[in-house]
């Protein structure tokens, strides 16, 4: 059990390396602030169990063949799926903290579950294009 809660989120984070839509969020304002609120808005998307959009703000989602982005899906929603049976969902995260070197932004966010737990996540974003993306 204690694998899994290190083992999931690690391969989550190694695996989105790029990002898509915004939903009407700005994810133009290349600060911290703006980091801020993309990170945010990009685990909404999870909380809202919505695994395509999640893995379309990916970097590097529009180089993916369909197959790849397939399985990225896949893994998203497997990842979901098994936070909603251990933990209850996802239900919101804040953002507590930054590190901003560049155009590349850790947000560090402070993640509710279902179940009332509490974890701290670190999500890597990248400027490009104009906008926020997951890195």
């Amino acid at each position: 059990m204690m694998l899994k809660k290190i083992i999931y989120p690690i391969l989550v984070l190694l695996l989105l390396s790029a990002c898509g839509g915004n939903n009407n969020v700005d994810l133009s304002e290349k600060s911290s602030a703006g980091a801020r609120r993309a990170a945010e808005h990009f685990y909404s998307l999870l909380a809202k169990g919505d695994a395509k959009m999640y893995v379309d703000n990916m970097s590097q989602a529009s180089k993916m063949d369909s197959c790849k982005y397939s399985q990225f899906v896949d893994l998203i929603d497997q990842f979901l799926y098994e936070e909603k049976e251990i933990r209850g969902g996802i239900l919101v995260a804040n953002a507590s903290e930054d590190k901003m070197m560049d155009s590349i932004s850790m947000v560090y966010l402070d993640v509710l579950f279902g179940d009332s737990t509490r974890e701290e996540i670190m999500l890597p974003l990248v400027y490009s294009r104009g906008r926020w993306w997951l890195r």
